[in-house]
C-alpha cells in the first residue's frame, strides 16, 4: 500500500529515481525495484529511492521491508483533528518517543515541510491554534514511521514499525457516506482508526459552547464504522475487528464537572509500558459518562458494530483557546493524555508491553 496515495502496489508500480537533478533515470525502469539499490545508466549514480508510479511519490526508506502499520484518523468539524495531529506529533518528536525508546522519523521532505509549517508555527511559534482545514483542500498525508527495537525472551532483537499516516481532511468529507467513500480512500487501507468525538456534539454532556451541533459526531463515527466493514465484507451481525479507538476531545470542559477522583483527572503514569489497569479504569468511567448523558446509542452502535475498540478522553491544549484563537495558559500547549489512543494500538500491534 503506498502511504501517500493509499492505492495498492504491486511490483509493477514500483520504480526507482534518479537522484541527480535533471537526470532522465535511463535504465531505472527496468531495474528490480525491491532490490536494496539500482546504478542510473545516464549518470552513473547509485539510488535506494523507490517511488509509487501511480502517485510519483517517493516511498520511505526501508518501507517495503517493514511497512508497518496504518493508523488513520477521523473526525467531524470542530472536532480538532487539525491540533490533535499537531500536538500529538510534536509529542512523539520531542517528550514521548525519548520515554518510550521510540524513534519518531518523518519520512519525506514534504512531512517535514508540512508539519512546521500547517502546525508547528502556529502552535508552538505564534501560539494560536491551526488554522481550520479548507473543505477544498485534499492536502498531503504526514507520514511518520515510529519504530521501536524490543528485546524478546532470549535476548532477541525485534524491531517495531508503525506507520502513522494523518491526513488532515476537512470534517465537511466526513458529512456523508458517499463523501466519505470517494475522498477518503485512506481510511480503507488503515490497520486501526482514531476517531475524534467533540463533545459538544453530545447533548447530555455538561458542557457548552460554539460550534456544537447535535448528533453529529455519533453520525461521524457510523459513518465510519460502516465504512470499514464495507470495505472489509463484512456484513450481517458480523462486527468489525479492526482496532477503533474513539477519543472524546476537549476534556478540559469536562474536568469542573466531574469528582476529584474521576479517572478522567489522572495523568498517565510515564513509562515503556502499557497501563492496562488505567486504561481499564477510563473506558469504564466514559462508558457511565455517556450513560448519565443519555448517550448510550453512540456506545451501543460502536459495540454493535466493532468488536474492538476503547474509548479515551483527551485535551489537545489543557484549556479552551480564547476567542480569535490565541491558546490560553500564557501561550503554552498543555496537552493530556494526548497519547493513550497510540499507547493502546502499539500494545494492540505488540508493540507495547502490557505494565
Amino acid at each position: 500500500m503506498c502511504p501517500h496515495c493509499f492505492r495498492r502496489i504491486g511490483r509493477d508500480r514500483l520504480a526507482f529515481r534518479c537522484p541527480t537533478p535533471g537526470c532522465d533515470g535511463r535504465g531505472l525502469s527496468r531495474a528490480d525495484p525491491l532490490a536494496a539499490t539500482a546504478v542510473c545508466a545516464g549518470c552513473g549514480r547509485a539510488t535506494t529511492r523507490v517511488c509509487c508510479t501511480v502517485c510519483g511519490d517517493r516511498l520511505p526508506e526501508g518501507y517495503l521491508r517493514t511497512p508497518g502499520r496504518f493508523v488513520a484518523l477521523a473526525g467531524p468539524v470542530g472536532s480538532g483533528k487539525s491540533t490533535y495531529i499537531g500536538v500529538l506529533v510534536h509529542e512523539l518528536l520531542h517528550t514521548l518517543g525519548a520515554e518510550l525508546g521510540a524513534a519518531l522519523v518523518p519520512c519525506d521532505d514534504d512531512t517535514m515541510a508540512d508539519y512546521h509549517e500547517r502546525y508547528e508555527r502556529h502552535l508552538y511559534g505564534a501560539q494560536r491554534t491551526v488554522p481550520k482545514t479548507a473543505e477544498h483542500d485534499g492536502g498531503r498525508p504526514l507520514v511518520h514511521r515510529l519504530s521501536r527495537t524490543r528485546r524478546g525472551r532470549w535476548g532477541r532483537r525485534r524491531d517495531e514499525v508503525l506507520t502513522l499516516v494523518f491526513l488532515d481532511t476537512a470534517g465537511e468529507h466526513f458529512a456523508s457516506q458517499e463523501r466519505l467513500e470517494t475522498e477518503l480512500r485512506y481510511l480503507a487501507a488503515a490497520d486501526a482508526v482514531i476517531v475524534l468525538v467533540d463533545p459538544l456534539d453530545l447533548p447530555g454532556a455538561p458542557v457548552h459552547g460554539p460550534g456544537g451541533a447535535p448528533g453529529r459526531s455519533g453520525e461521524v463515527l457510523v459513518r465510519v464504522l460502516n465504512h470499514l466493514r464495507s470495505v472489509h465484507g463484512i456484513g450481517g451481525a458480523d462486527r468489525l475487528r479492526l482496532p477503533v479507538a474513539v477519543a472524546v476531545t476537549k476534556a478540559d470542559l469536562l474536568w469542573p464537572h466531574l469528582p476529584d477522583t474521576s479517572a478522567l483527572h489522572r495523568t498517565r503514569r510515564p513509562g515503556p509500558v502499557f497501563d492496562a489497569e488505567d486504561r481499564l479504569a477510563v473506558h469504564t468511567e466514559l462508558r457511565a459518562l455517556l450513560r448519565r448523558w443519555q448517550e448510550d446509542q453512540l456506545a451501543l452502535r460502536l459495540e454493535q458494530l466493532c468488536a474492538d475498540h476503547q474509548l479515551f478522553a483527551v485535551s489537545t491544549l489543557g484549556t479552551a483557546p480564547q476567542a480569535g484563537g490565541a491558546l490560553g495558559h500564557g501561550g503554552l500547549v498543555r496537552p493530556h493524555r494526548v497519547e493513550d489512543p497510540l499507547l493502546w494500538l502499539l500494545h494492540r500491534f505488540g508493540a507495547l508491553d502490557r505494565g
